[in-house]
């Protein structure tokens, strides 16, 4: 098995010998070991750039070989990894058509299994990766499954307590909060779909994912085989409106945001609040250390839809929300769609990203806050007509705007589109800067603002703002700085409305009277005002070769740093060709962006529920009656008790979750004095069902 691009021959001959044939059939064991090289067709080498090269002056014919994923799980295979690997293959692909030892060679053993390691990974526990400072293993010993059975569901609640793997195929429906703790690492294979139930089992918070300081979620899927969180009715459209922000009251209509929660992930890399902060969106998990450089595992290719669930007063679910998370974390090619709060949110931490989009969210598709110190590149945003900010920068929390580490994002090659001024477009700017934060901000495309390109507000008393980059030398915390590159495009209706002070901003705040930006449209290849709340099939915002985002001066990665790739276009789209969302996004998937490669969102295998969900409580001391226009979820047993009456109308509908295994199946039991008034029809019966389709 080879997870790296392939097989090279360059050497053929020597001075005493002539070239050996390269074949793919063993020769029987009379023939001269001098004469051949074997290489089998049952070999596996995935995806290489080319698969098996001979070089002159060698000749001959290229084996075949299996060109599969053989579903190898976790980390990066680099020395510097320093998240949990496991090189045992998982794929059907490593288990069958295996090769038999050489005949009458008796110091091979005969395996079930190509590659090094079958179900038992032999380097556990005495490896260099069992060293301090080293990932180490995801587990000891695991049994692949058999082929996947997608009717028999497997439900994720609750507190992970040993490693664990969710493979393509199975059905995960993510039933209340689940907990990664520490020391626990939650794998998860390219291509798994994870469902989360509108309300929690048990009640409490919103269904979420919560990886905790010092747990693990390798989350490595790919275009093709994205990893995917998103509820069980995406397209079910509601009219009801929640309170988002109390202080200025504003509504937002749920129509397909707020279905579940979202995932969280925790650390203990430096923020600039006490490491006993509570992450907010749940109760009782901290987050934040000394570590900087620590690692929650990978996200690669990774999208979380319809999420951001309401949990209370100005508290919904970010999509992913890091909290405290340290930059040896892998986190690129991810997507947060229709969530009712932010896209991504930063609480400090110094985690790197790239390649990610944020599309038709509630609040702000970009916050970063309480001293998040790291790099961002290639971000694209598609405001929608209900969303907040693109990016809300800050860093204090309440009159404290000069904490340490002050916030100081870098984030270059980004496009913003806002949802512009037409009727039903909220109104605000694109780039919201507060609380004293710092930051590097290049190659950027701010376009459709309702107003402005950028506001700033709170300034803090030390903090510089400037349009020349500083040299790597100078301080970005104490006292800090904020900069914002002349070459970025602000296509506002003046260059005066680029930038603008808060009402009230203390004199602090001096960058609106004297920056400047490119004004005027950077040049998409196709974007129309009609396209702003939800994209279309002709939609194409990669920027045109001969537009203002390519031919205009581009700004050199801040500093030299490498971890910025080269570009030959501002903008999240690093060239005019390079449509890094065509195979995965909401955008391609559902046939709103042009070229796209992606042709379907998944199909949901639930029931179709009401716009109104309720949960079935485990005890109903009361009478109750029920209503027909509610889907009820049943996620426990039901215990109707003496001297009560539930009543059920005719055509109420009743959905059981599935539940983990261990945990008692869902029932109504009325016990002994209890009474249960239901009473159907022949047109309007009343039904007790899995909330899975039939």
């Amino acid at each position: 098995v080879a997870t790296h691009p392939g097989i090279r021959i360059d050497t053929c001959t020597n001075a005493s010998s002539a070239a050996p044939s390269i074949v793919s059939v063993l020769p029987a064991s009379t023939v001269s070991l001098d004469t051949y090289l074997f290489f089998s067709s049952n070999n596996i080498i995935q995806s290489p750039t080319v698969g098996f090269q001979i070089l002159s002056p060698c000749t001959g014919t290229a084996p075949a070989f299996v060109n599969t994923n053989p579903l190898i799980s976790g980390g990066t295979f680099t020395e510097t990894s320093t998240t949990p690997i496991d090189p045992r293959a998982c794929g059907p692909a490593a288990f069958s058509n295996v090769d038999p030892v050489p005949t009458g060679d008796s110091f091979f053993d005969t395996t079930t299994y190509k590659g090094a390691f079958g179900s038992v990974n032999w380097l556990d526990g005495w490896s260099f990766f069992n060293l301090p400072n080293r990932p180490g293993f995801v587990s000891s010993t695991f049994t692949c499954p058999a082929v996947a059975d997608p009717d028999d569901p497997v439900a994720l609640c609750g507190a992970l307590t040993a490693n664990m793997r969710l493979y393509r195929g199975a059905l995960y429906v993510l039933t209340c909060q689940t907990f990664v703790q520490s020391g626990v690492t939650l794998a998860i294979q390219a291509g798994v779909t994870i469902y989360a139930s509108p309300v929690a089992a048990g009640g409490g918070g919103a269904p979420a994912l919560i990886i905790e300081k010092g747990g693990f979620l390798l989350a490595e899927g790919s275009a093709a085989a994205p990893i995917t969180f998103t509820a069980f009715n995406p397209t079910v459209s509601s009219s009801s409106s929640v309170v988002t922000d109390a202080s200025t009251g504003a509504l937002t209509v749920l129509e397909t945001k707020g279905k579940w929660g979202g995932l969280i992930l925790l650390g203990n890399a430096p923020t600039n609040v006490p490491t006993t902060a509570i992450i907010e969106g749940i109760t009782a998990k901290t987050y934040g250390g000394t570590n900087p450089t620590e690692s929650s595992g990978s996200l690669q290719y990774v999208r979380v839809w319809h999420g951001g669930a309401v949990v209370g007063a100005d508290n919904e679910i970010n999509g992913i929300t890091f909290g405290g998370v340290g930059s040896g974390t892998i986190v690129d090619h991810c997507e947060v769609a229709f969530n009712l709060d932010d896209g991504f949110e930063f609480f400090g931490g110094t985690v790197n990203v790239k390649y990610l989009s944020v599309l038709f969210v509630a609040d702000d598709a970009f916050d970063t806050d309480q001293g998040y110190i790291g790099k961002g590149q290639f971000l694209f945003v598609m405001e929608g007509l209900s969303g907040d900010h693109a990016m809300e920068i800050d860093s204090g929390v309440g009159s404290n705007q000069d904490a340490t580490p002050r916030s100081h994002p870098a984030f270059y090659s980004f496009t913003l589109i806002g949802g512009g001024t037409g009727t039903g477009a909220r109104t605000g700017e694109l780039i919201h800067v507060n609380d004293g934060t710092g930051g590097k901000f290049g190659n950027g495309i701010l376009a459709f603002p309702n107003l402005n390109g950028l506001l700033f507000e709170d300034c803090g008393s030390t903090l510089s703002y400037t349009q020349t980059l500083p040299a790597a030398s100078v301080s970005i915390s104490n006292p800090g700085y904020f900069y914002f590159s002349a070459n970025n495009i602000i296509d506002t209706a003046t260059d005066a409305s680029q930038f603008a002070l808060h009402t009230g901003t203390t004199s602090a705040c001096t960058p609106a009277d004297t920056w400047t930006a490119v004004l005027g449209p950077p040049g998409f290849i196709r974007v129309a005002t009609t396209d702003l709340a939800e994209g279309s099939a002709t939609f194409n915002p990669l920027p045109s070769a001969t537009g203002a985002a390519c031919t205009g001066t581009k700004d050199a990665p801040p500093n030299g740093d490498a971890f910025f790739s080269a570009v030959t276009c501002k903008g999240a789209f690093g060239s005019s060709t390079d449509n890094w969302l065509a195979g995965y996004s909401w955008l391609a998937c559902s046939g709103k962006m042009a070229g796209r490669t992606c042709t379907a969102l998944p199909a949901s295998p639930f029931a179709t529920l009401s716009s109104n969900i309720s949960l079935v409580p485990s005890t109903i001391a009361s009478n109750t009656v029920l209503a027909a226009s509610t889907s009820y979820i049943h996620a426990s047993q039901v215990f109707v008790q003496s001297g009560v009456t539930l009543t059920i109308p005719a055509g109420t509908t009743i959905f059981a979750l599935p539940m983990p295994t261990g945990v008692a199946a869902p029932a109504l039991v009325v016990l002994k004095g209890g009474m249960l008034m239901a009473t159907g029809s022949a047109t309007m019966p009343i039904t007790f069902t899995s909330v899975l389709a039939e």
